[in-house]
């Protein structure tokens, strides 16, 4: 995985990128199942990045700021200002979250397409 950092300051930087992640799923009210099925992560992967054993990819980011549109991407990158936008377009944030539930079912379009299929050979092969 790659972490958003420089030279002398990847270790600190991707710590308080993960540990901001953690507060995002802190702050959801969210189940972690519910929160990494969300980002499209598995628990695992949550657990280990809570647990400083995984460093935060640039996918996670990009979901998190997908998903949770009110998050201020300054905030979780670069460790500056609150975490909530102080003002946001409601527009906009509704836009970025519509992206999101739609990347969310195409994906799982997907993952259930090769489930179908899979399903369909073995029928095929029973027959």
């Amino acid at each position: 995985m790659y972490c958003f950092t420089n030279v002398k300051k990847d270790v600190y930087i991707c710590k308080v990128i993960e540990s901001k992640i953690i507060q995002v799923f802190n702050s959801s009210g969210m189940s972690r199942l519910d929160f990494a099925s969300k980002l499209n992560i598995s628990n695992a992967v949550l657990s280990h990045l809570a647990s400083g054993r995984n460093k935060a990819s640039l996918d996670l980011v990009i979901a998190v700021l997908t998903h949770f549109p009110k998050i201020n991407a300054e905030w979780l990158i670069l460790n500056k200002g609150e975490m909530y936008k102080s003002e946001i377009d409601d527009r906009e944030a509704l836009k970025l979250e519509l992206i999101g539930q739609i990347q969310t079912i195409v994906i799982t379009n997907q993952k259930m397409t090769g489930q179908l299929q899979s399903f369909v050979k073995t029928v095929e092969e029973l027959k």
